[in-house]
């Protein structure tokens, strides 16, 4: 599993004339070596690949590193010990992650290194190849999505009119963990009435009141792999207003998912929806990307919106969330976690979709 990831990063490596490459975030460490402490950073060279990390996670990096050189540095940075190392190596090229690394650290690894050694940032080097999910990352995903759904489907029957946003997302995090999750994906988002309009509101002490929209945006984190999902309910009986626009939101991430193929932009299914919505009026209260990628992060790379040029491959995995907000009123967002497929898009997450009235 490592090696194959590492043998694509070594290639694309090689397309950018970089010898070796200084990893720094710490998720790509995690990706490349296994390694699930919080401070490392890794080297990867043409041969060989090298976590460098503090006493405090000498004993775990040498139990889940199974395909890298363990280095155990104390009385120094990270950077330092990365630094020497290199230069212990001395290949004519260090790479780095110009998107991760601070300018103070890279000064300090500028300082430190031989004037030998050329120094390159890169961009997104490893994140590319994290966009297509391997074997075993498609089933933890699919992990994460099922405790995800079986966790809406517990708490639902427990919300009611009276409960607090604060109490709804307590719930749904217990559950969560209840079921199996190691943590929640993200803070979880309980919105009723106009705070619904909030894409990415918090959950107050507001009380859920009869004939609000309630919306529920949460996910499972499960062997460091995550899961997103978004629900809206109405409590008690839907106005005529409410279910246009929840089925108008319903109508276009139908539409985007039957979009969805290999070789697609990431704009042109944003578009679709984005299309759909603003046929119906409601263009201007549909303000953010249609989805993200998913995978070891929530946003685990480029998605679905107005500026994407990523191109669809079979293995990615997106989530796909349009969404009506109107201020002062409400709002409505239904989001689902697919997988690219050969032929189209596979919806990994099931619960059901048409307005449930609690």
């Amino acid at each position: 599993m490592h090696s194959e990831r590492l043998s694509k990063v070594r290639r694309l490596m090689s397309d950018r004339g970089v010898e070796a490459l200084l990893i720094t975030n710490i998720r790509n460490v995690f990706y490349l070596s296994g390694f699930t402490g919080s401070t490392a950073a890794m080297i990867v060279t043409g041969s060989k690949s090298h976590v460098l990390v503090d006493p405090r996670y000498s004993i775990q990096a040498r139990n889940e590193c199974r395909t890298a050189e363990v280095h155990d540095y104390t009385g120094k940075s990270t950077i330092a010990a990365a630094a020497e190392l290199a230069n212990n190596l001395a290949p004519s090229s260090l790479g780095y992650e110009s998107d991760h690394l601070t300018v103070t650290s890279l000064r300090s690894l500028r300082k430190a290194l031989e004037r030998s050694i050329g120094l390159r940032g890169t961009h997104g080097l490893v994140e590319r190849v994290r966009q297509v999910k391997d074997a075993q990352e498609l089933a933890l995903i699919r992990r994460a999505a099922e405790i995800a759904d079986e966790t809406l489907t517990a708490v639902l029957s427990e919300i009611k009119p009276g409960m607090t946003e604060k109490q709804v997302a307590l719930l749904i995090d217990s559950t969560l963990r209840s079921l199996g999750a190691d943590k929640e994906a993200f803070e979880t988002i309980a919105a009723a009435g106009p705070n619904s309009a909030c894409p990415h509101a918090s959950p107050t002490d507001a009380v859920l009141q009869s004939g609000q929209f309630l919306k529920m945006d949460f996910g499972a984190r499960y062997a460091n792999y995550n899961s997103d999902i978004t629900r809206t309910v109405c409590l008690g009986d839907a106005s005529e207003k409410q279910r246009e626009v929840y089925q108008i939101v319903l109508d276009a991430q139908i539409k985007a998912i039957e979009a969805i193929a290999p070789g697609k932009t990431g704009r042109e299914i944003d578009a679709v929806a984005r299309d759909y919505i603003a046929s119906k009026g409601y263009g201007d209260n549909f303000g953010h990307g249609l989805g993200h990628a998913l995978g070891i992060e929530v946003h685990d790379g480029p998605g679905f919106s107005v500026t994407s040029d990523i191109v669809l491959e079979p293995g990615m995995v997106m989530t796909v969330e349009p969404g009506i907000y109107i201020e002062g009123w409400g709002g409505v967002r239904i989001e689902d976690d697919i997988v690219v497929t050969d032929s189209g898009a596979e919806i990994i997450t099931s619960s059901p979709k048409e307005l449930r009235r609690l």
